[in-house]
Formats: structure tokens, sequence, C-alpha cells
């Protein structure tokens, strides 16, 4: 554990490698599978071990999300995006039936096939770009994928330590909280957010990284505890 304070006096504790890797959540598999046809739950998936902490549940940490990144068919990269769902949404099942819609309200192809478009994207032109063709009305836009989702699929697509410069990384309302919290030039909501705000996110995110020779990863997940 890291220990830094930014220029405004906001405390970040950054976590090592192994803590972010080993970030969990317990989750159970039927509440998903009401929703989520079982052809596109990839088997590794299938396979999690059981919570040692509720009865029933079974455990997905980021580690293994990212895992579920070795498959870049079309097909496999909706799984993708189911593993962050899951690893996103916790242990209750309040979430679950609203979120499942990205799932459900769009064919299945066609989503794996904007998602792979968005990789492309991001691999040919860099995060904000595929951040801003993931955007409600935008090219690869997905109903019910907002933000907070997509920016995690383009953090498990690019991997944790990533030659994507700069690495792209999850957003979501705690993280604009946090950075709220370091400087009044923050000036975001918690939600519908900017591909140019998401950018300057990112040069923010990865320029501390850098600084303290940790994963930028390590520096997502710092704000999202703040």
């Amino acid at each position: 554990m890291i220990n830094s304070m930014n220029g405004v006096g906001v405390a970040l504790q950054f976590p090592s490698d192994d803590e972010v890797l080993g970030q969990w959540c317990d989750f159970r598999a039927a509440w998903w599978e009401k929703y989520v046809p079982a052809e596109i739950w990839p088997d590794t998936l299938k396979r999690l071990p059981p919570s040692d902490h509720r009865r029933g549940y079974q455990r997905i940490t980021r580690r293994d999300v990212f895992a579920l990144a070795s498959n870049d068919t079309p097909r496999g990269r909706v799984g993708l995006l189911l593993g962050a769902y899951i690893w996103g949404t916790g242990p209750s099942a309040f979430f679950v039936g609203r979120r499942a819609r990205t799932f459900t309200r769009t064919d299945i192809d066609t989503i794996g096939q904007r998602l792979r478009a968005a990789d492309r994207l991001l691999a040919d032109t860099g995060p904000s770009a595929a951040y801003a063709s993931l955007t409600r009305g935008a090219a690869n836009s997905i109903p019910f994928l907002g933000p907070a989702f997509f920016t995690k699929y383009l953090y498990f697509v690019a991997g944790h330590r990533t030659d994507v410069s700069p690495a792209p990384l999850i957003l979501d309302r705690k993280v604009a909280r946090a950075l709220r919290k370091t400087s009044p030039d923050w000036l975001l909501g918690n939600t519908g957010w900017s591909s140019d705000t998401y950018g300057r996110y990112l040069a923010y995110a990865n320029d501390l990284a850098a600084t303290h020779q940790i994963s930028p990863g390590a520096v997502e997940l710092a704000l999202f505890r703040n």
C-alpha cells in the first residue's frame, strides 16, 4: 500500500497490483441466467469458485474478468461484457434485471460487432475515441450500456498492464465523486461524462501512476475507495 497526498491534500492509498487484481464481488449466477442467454456465458465464468463469505454465491475478481478478454471474437466480447457487469454489480439482485437489459434488448451479434468496433478504435485511435463511439447515439452505442460499464469493458479489454496509452480506466460515480474531492476544477456529475472529460481523467490518473510507479488501475481503485 502506497500513501499519497495529491495537490489539494486529499489522501489516496494506492493498493498493490495483487490487491487490484484480487478485488472481488460475490454473485448468484441464477440471477443473471434468468435474463442472459446461456450460450453467451463463457465456460470460465460458469466455473468460478464458490464464495467463502456467502453460501450459494460464487466469487469473481478483476483477474477473472481480465482472463475473459483472451477471447476476442464478437461472442467472446459479449461474454467479457457480461463478466464486467457481474463483477461491477455486486452481491444484490436489485440491479440485475435492469442491467441485464443490455443483453436482452439488442441482438447479441450486434452487441458483439459494436464491441469489436470499439476495440479497434481503442487500439488504433485511443481510449477517448473508443469512449466517444460508445456514448448514446454514437456509432457503437448499445442501448442501456452507459459509461460506468462501458469504461469497465474498455479497461478489461486493454489489460492490467497495457501498451495502450493512456491506459483506459473505469469511470463511475464513485470515481467521479473522488475526483471532485481532489480539485474544484473537476466540474463533473455522477454520469453522462463527455469523452473530453474521460480523456482528462485518464491523463490525470496515468500521470499519477507514472509519478508513483504504480499501475493506472491502482489509481482508479484508490479513487473508488476514497
